[in-house]
Protein backbone atom coordinates (compact mmCIF):
# COMPACT_ATOMS: atom_id res chain seq x y z
CA UNK A 1 0.00 0.00 0.00
CA UNK A 2 0.95 3.66 -0.16
CA UNK A 3 2.28 3.86 3.40
CA UNK A 4 4.60 0.91 2.81
CA UNK A 5 5.77 2.36 -0.51
CA UNK A 6 6.57 5.68 1.15
CA UNK A 7 8.44 3.94 3.97
CA UNK A 8 10.49 1.87 1.51
CA UNK A 9 11.35 4.72 -0.86
CA UNK A 10 12.13 7.20 1.90
CA UNK A 11 14.39 4.93 3.97
CA UNK A 12 17.49 7.08 3.41
CA UNK A 13 15.71 10.30 4.35
CA UNK A 14 14.19 8.64 7.42
CA UNK A 15 17.58 7.31 8.56
CA UNK A 16 19.13 10.77 8.12
CA UNK A 17 16.34 12.27 10.24
CA UNK A 18 15.09 14.48 7.40
CA UNK A 19 11.58 13.08 7.62
CA UNK A 20 9.51 11.00 10.00
CA UNK A 21 6.57 8.82 9.04
CA UNK A 22 3.75 7.83 11.32
CA UNK A 23 0.37 6.24 10.85
CA UNK A 24 -2.58 7.74 12.65
CA UNK A 25 -5.78 5.74 12.22
CA UNK A 26 -6.28 5.65 8.44
CA UNK A 27 -3.98 8.62 7.83
CA UNK A 28 -0.29 8.72 7.05
CA UNK A 29 1.62 11.72 8.41
CA UNK A 30 4.91 12.66 6.74
CA UNK A 31 6.79 15.03 9.03
CA UNK A 32 9.46 17.15 7.35
CA UNK A 33 12.33 18.28 9.56
CA UNK A 34 12.47 22.06 9.89
CA UNK A 35 16.29 22.29 10.04
CA UNK A 36 16.80 21.05 6.49
CA UNK A 37 13.57 22.54 5.10
CA UNK A 38 13.72 26.23 6.01
CA UNK A 39 16.12 28.78 7.42
CA UNK A 40 15.02 30.41 10.66
CA UNK A 41 12.25 32.93 10.03
CA UNK A 42 11.99 31.95 6.36
CA UNK A 43 9.36 30.19 4.26
CA UNK A 44 11.70 29.51 1.33
CA UNK A 45 12.45 25.81 0.85
CA UNK A 46 16.11 24.86 1.23
CA UNK A 47 17.72 22.77 -1.50
CA UNK A 48 18.51 19.90 0.91
CA UNK A 49 14.84 18.94 1.25
CA UNK A 50 13.99 18.94 -2.46
CA UNK A 51 15.10 15.33 -3.20
CA UNK A 52 12.85 14.03 -0.39
CA UNK A 53 9.94 16.19 -1.60
CA UNK A 54 10.49 14.87 -5.13
CA UNK A 55 10.21 11.28 -3.89
CA UNK A 56 7.08 12.11 -1.90
CA UNK A 57 5.56 13.87 -4.92
CA UNK A 58 6.25 10.87 -7.15
CA UNK A 59 4.63 8.44 -4.72
CA UNK A 60 1.60 10.69 -4.14
CA UNK A 61 1.16 10.79 -7.92
CA UNK A 62 0.70 7.01 -7.89
CA UNK A 63 -2.34 7.37 -5.60
CA UNK A 64 -4.35 10.20 -7.18
CA UNK A 65 -7.55 9.87 -5.15
CA UNK A 66 -6.19 10.82 -1.73
CA UNK A 67 -6.77 14.05 0.14
CA UNK A 68 -3.42 15.65 0.96
CA UNK A 69 -3.37 18.20 3.77
CA UNK A 70 -0.20 20.25 4.13
CA UNK A 71 0.12 21.65 7.65
CA UNK A 72 2.59 24.28 8.81
CA UNK A 73 3.58 24.45 12.50
CA UNK A 74 5.93 26.67 14.51
CA UNK A 75 7.32 26.81 18.02
CA UNK A 76 6.03 29.35 20.54
CA UNK A 77 8.80 31.92 20.06
CA UNK A 78 7.14 35.09 18.72
CA UNK A 79 8.18 36.34 15.30
CA UNK A 80 7.74 39.83 13.93
CA UNK A 81 9.60 40.65 10.75
CA UNK A 82 8.85 42.69 7.64
CA UNK A 83 7.64 39.50 5.97
CA UNK A 84 5.87 37.73 8.86
CA UNK A 85 3.72 39.47 11.43
CA UNK A 86 3.31 36.33 13.56
CA UNK A 87 3.68 32.53 13.71
CA UNK A 88 0.29 32.04 12.04
CA UNK A 89 1.60 33.71 8.92
CA UNK A 90 4.97 31.92 9.00
CA UNK A 91 3.36 28.49 9.41
CA UNK A 92 0.90 29.14 6.59
CA UNK A 93 3.61 30.41 4.24
CA UNK A 94 5.79 27.37 4.91
CA UNK A 95 2.90 25.03 4.14
CA UNK A 96 2.19 27.07 1.00
CA UNK A 97 5.83 26.72 -0.12
CA UNK A 98 5.53 22.93 0.04
CA UNK A 99 2.16 23.02 -1.76
CA UNK A 100 3.55 25.20 -4.57
CA UNK A 101 6.56 22.89 -4.93
CA UNK A 102 4.30 19.86 -5.28
CA UNK A 103 1.97 21.53 -7.77
CA UNK A 104 4.54 23.23 -10.03
CA UNK A 105 5.28 19.91 -11.74
CA UNK A 106 1.64 19.53 -12.86
CA UNK A 107 1.80 15.84 -11.82
CA UNK A 108 -0.54 16.23 -8.85
CA UNK A 109 -4.15 17.43 -8.98
CA UNK A 110 -4.64 20.66 -6.98
CA UNK A 111 -8.22 19.62 -6.17
CA UNK A 112 -6.81 16.92 -3.86
CA UNK A 113 -4.94 19.40 -1.65
CA UNK A 114 -5.79 21.38 1.44
CA UNK A 115 -3.58 23.77 3.36
CA UNK A 116 -3.44 24.74 7.04
CA UNK A 117 -1.21 26.97 9.13
CA UNK A 118 -1.45 26.26 12.85
CA UNK A 119 1.20 28.61 14.22
CA UNK A 120 2.36 27.43 17.64
CA UNK A 121 -1.01 26.00 18.65
CA UNK A 122 -0.55 22.30 17.84
CA UNK A 123 2.81 21.35 19.36
CA UNK A 124 3.82 17.71 19.44
CA UNK A 125 5.98 18.26 22.53
CA UNK A 126 6.35 20.97 25.17
CA UNK A 127 8.23 24.09 24.00
CA UNK A 128 10.39 24.08 27.15
CA UNK A 129 13.77 23.31 25.51
CA UNK A 130 15.49 24.32 22.25
CA UNK A 131 15.36 20.67 21.13
CA UNK A 132 11.62 20.46 21.72
CA UNK A 133 11.00 23.78 19.98
CA UNK A 134 12.87 22.39 16.97
CA UNK A 135 10.52 19.38 16.90
CA UNK A 136 7.50 21.67 16.91
CA UNK A 137 8.79 23.66 13.91
CA UNK A 138 7.64 21.40 11.12
CA UNK A 139 5.56 20.84 8.03
CA UNK A 140 3.33 17.77 8.10
CA UNK A 141 1.99 16.21 4.92
CA UNK A 142 -1.13 14.30 5.93
CA UNK A 143 -2.38 11.71 3.44
CA UNK A 144 -6.04 10.77 3.88
CA UNK A 145 -7.44 7.93 1.76
CA UNK A 146 -10.80 8.56 0.15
Amino acid sequence: DQANELENKLTDETKKGQIRLKRFHDRLVINIDDKISFDSGSADLKKQILPALDKIKEILGNYPGNLIIIEGHTDNVPIRTKKFSDNWQLSGERALSVLHYFLESKILDPRNFSLAGYGEFQPIVSNDTPENRALNRRVDIVVVPR
